[in-house]
């Protein structure tokens, strides 16, 4: 059993260096092209959000702005509504008067 334990470290240590070796030799192939894809994407992500960011800002003030504007509305069409009903009122007291007068006696028609 020591001869099969000394043989399965032996094996685990030559798989250890071998994976090394495999690691260095992809690091020597790869590790530039991915180190520079790393940073491009990081630099991506950052203008990314930047961009969220800024597009966040820009609506935020679209629709406070659409706000202000239907809240301006609002109160236009509230004072027009108000002015309408002063108007109607105005106008059936002239009726009225006028009513009144054509039917006061003494008076030529």
């Amino acid at each position: 059993m020591k001869s099969n334990s000394g043989k399965s470290e032996a094996v685990e240590s030559i798989a250890a260096v071998e994976a090394n070796t495999i690691d260095q030799v992809r690091e020597l192939l790869f590790g530039a092209d991915k180190r520079a894809t790393d940073t491009r994407f990081a630099q991506l992500d950052d203008k990314l959000e930047k961009l969220v960011a800024d597009l966040r800002a820009d609506l935020a003030a679209k629709f406070a702005d659409l706000e202000n504007r239907i809240e301006t509305l609002a109160r236009d069409v509230e004072h027009k509504r108000l002015t309408s009903i002063d108007d109607i009122g105005a106008a059936i007291a002239n009726l009225g008067a006028t009513v009144r007068n054509m039917g006061a006696p003494g008076k030529a028609r």
